[in-house]
């Protein structure tokens, strides 16, 4: 059990991390083999698009009257949160706090995507797996949190 827990601790510290960089330095969205992260012009075609099928006029005002006028800060911000996230998720440093940020932003692109008609549950295996990780102390197997004992937050 415990190695499972660090395998999808360091795995989702992996993604968070990788997309968050992504968006800081535009030059590694592109991997070998066709494959790409998603950098900031994606994140913003993405919102662009599910906001506007979004049918809560307050979330809609929101994203196109504050958030895209202030892109900059608002894709800096979440790029932050990403890269915070996804490292401590891979150092098992506050890996409870952790966990709940990437929990926090997929819970987010669900609900911004649910009413798109597709992929129903492909931001739920996310948020799913990552508050189960916030609940699992799972920071205290190969982690930091194990090491410095932090009970707290592990």
């Amino acid at each position: 059990m415990r190695a499972a827990l660090v395998v999808l601790r360091i795995f989702w510290g992996l993604v968070y991390f990788a997309d968050g960089m992504a968006k800081f330095y535009p030059g590694i969205v592109h991997l070998p083999g066709g494959l790409q992260l998603i950098g900031q012009n994606s994140a913003r075609l993405i919102l662009m698009e599910e906001a506007l099928r979004n049918p809560f006029q307050l979330y809609h005002s929101f994203v196109f009257g504050m958030v895209l006028p202030n892109w900059h800060f608002f894709i800096n911000l979440e790029a932050g949160l990403e890269v915070l996230a996804g490292g401590l998720l891979i150092l098992g440093l506050a890996t409870r706090l952790g966990a709940l940020l990437a929990a926090l932003i997929a819970l987010h692109l669900q609900f911004l995507s649910m009413f798109d008609g597709v992929w129903v549950f492909e931001y739920a295996v996310q948020w799913v797996t990552l508050l189960s990780l916030a609940f699992m102390q799972a920071g205290r197997s190969f982690g930091l949190d194990g090491v410095t004992g932090n009970r707290r937050f592990a």
